[in-house]
């Protein structure tokens, strides 16, 4: 099991203000405070998410260079945590910059002082350490008979308009210069390179936007992808899917895709996992838990819906995208828009942003929108219309949205993470607004593993699509004589 940390970033800043006054007004004076933490726990990783912290009251520590807390700070804290049915997480600052070793006074009061009490709350401690830079480091405090053992979290994230990633430095890939990355890193520079090269990214959806996507990551240097998608390869996707032949007609997506991306990858070292499921499935939703990004390339509602809650329960931020074509009465292009849109802690979640209903969700689930009879007379319903060059498009800019969260810089000015192109203007604007008061999904922040979606499902029941003779007679000989890719 690989144990992490994220922060949200509103979250991070408050305890920044309170950690590091005294080391930014050039003093040496460390602090500390308590803090909640849920567990988000994926198919191979635990992350603890932190989500409130709890700030010192006049007399609950004493500054002496180092700094230590009273009796009373550490009940109280323990007590609120219990109350709250969260783990108890404690913070401290260091005087020096990166990811922070401990000091023996550090692990006293952390596996000595802390944590014994802090297994109260039924969750191991959570210890985080922030640098004078900003730099947070993090390990769980986990019980092993009758002691508590220090387990390192391989990497901090700290998640809101920005995406920052810090690893431990046992657990960061190098940047390795190679000719076929040589354009790549000399463009953003070795340290993105790694950060980017360090990052396990999921892909939901393979058809003609996820396969661009997986294309592009691929080319760029990363190196740890999922893909989730249970459909198969059809005669109607050829004219928009990269690489598809009708060779390929009755391949899994993921599986096709996947072997492809194999061949497109620069990076000296590539691992990508296929998954050939739906994501409401238990196993494949909790293989995105894993992930420190995930793109969403699905036009159902259900599916968005999911991931739009991922995105706030477990902090892990979501990239989604979407083309609409508007068509004129003579069946001609009208107007074709598609928008990308960034969402996770600070920023508006998809459903206020009109994405989707929670009518759109009633509906998939009990299958009106796979009956015929339902959809003619639903012409608000969007539409199968697209072409390559939209889906080219589209994927690009979503790539684009992550690395503009990972790769930022502290003297980049602060952008909204939406866009919307509208092709026949030949527009692209972008612009960011915030949740409508009283959202579920904002409300839900930092919940974690206590929060459950209500359609999760062992196995989905796979929507029979209709094939072309042409199409089911390839697929029925590659069933008997064996799949070509």
């Amino acid at each position: 099991m690989i144990y992490e940390a994220v922060i949200p970033a509103a979250v991070a800043n408050s305890a920044e203000n309170h950690l590091l006054r005294s080391i930014r007004n050039g003093q040496k004076q460390e602090d500390l405070c308590f803090a909640l933490w849920r567990p988000s726990t994926g198919s191979q990783r635990t992350t603890g998410v932190v989500i409130d912290l709890i700030l010192p009251q006049e007399g609950d520590r004493k500054k002496h260079g180092n700094v230590s807390f009273e009796a009373q700070y550490l009940a109280r804290a323990t007590r609120q945590a219990c109350g709250s049915k969260s783990g108890l997480a404690f913070m401290h600052s260091h005087p020096y910059p990166g990811w922070q070793d401990m000091s023996d006074e550090d692990i006293f009061a952390e596996q000595v002082r802390v944590a014994p009490p802090a297994k109260a709350s039924g969750f191991p401690l959570l210890g985080l350490t922030v640098g004078s830079d900003g730099v947070w480091s993090a390990r769980f405090w986990l019980q092993k008979e009758n002691e508590y053992v220090k387990q390192d979290c391989s990497k901090v994230r700290v998640v809101g308009d920005t995406i920052s990633c810090y690893y431990h430095p046992f657990h960061k890939n190098k940047s390795t210069s190679t000719d076929r990355l040589r354009r790549t890193i000399d463009t953003w520079g070795h340290e993105h390179q790694a950060t980017l090269a360090s990052l396990k990214i999921g892909i939901v959806g393979l058809g003609s936007v996820g396969t661009v996507i997986g294309e592009t990551l691929s080319r760029i240097g990363a190196t740890d992808l999922l893909l989730i998608d249970a459909d198969r390869i059809e005669e109607h996707n050829l004219d928009r899917m990269l690489y598809a032949t009708s060779n390929d007609i009755g391949s899994y997506k993921v599986d096709f895709v996947g072997d492809q991306l194999k061949r497109s990858a620069t990076a000296t070292t590539f691992n990508v996992e296929t998954r050939r499921a739906w994501l409401q499935e238990k196993d494949a939703y909790f293989d995105t838990l894993d992930c420190d990004v995930l793109f969403s390339a699905v036009d159902r509602p259900m599916p968005k819906d999911l991931l739009n809650n991922i995105a706030y329960v477990h902090c892990i931020p979501v990239v989604f995208g979407g083309i609409r074509v508007a068509k004129k009465l003579n069946n001609t292009l009208g107007d074709a828009t598609w928008s990308v849109v960034r969402v996770g802690p600070g920023t508006r979640c998809l459903r206020c942003d009109g994405q989707f209903t929670s009518s759109d969700v009633t509906l998939e689930r009990d299958g009106s929108l796979d009956d015929p009879t339902y959809i003619a007379g639903q012409t608000g319903q969007p539409g199968n219309e697209n072409v390559f060059p939209f889906s080219l498009n589209l994927g690009s800019l979503m790539v684009l949205e992550m690395l503009r969260g990972i790769l930022h810089e502290d003297w980049w000015p602060k952008t909204p993470t939406k866009l919307h192109y509208s092709y026949l203007t030949n527009s692209l604007t972008s612009h960011q607004e915030e949740c409508h008061p009283g959202c579920s999904i904002e409300e839900r922040l930092g919940a974690g593993d206590s929060w459950s979606y209500p359609f999760l499902a062992d196995t989905v029941q796979r929507p029979q699509y209709r094939r072309s003779p042409l199409s089911r007679f390839i697929h029925r000989m590659k069933s008997v004589f064996g799949n070509r890719s």
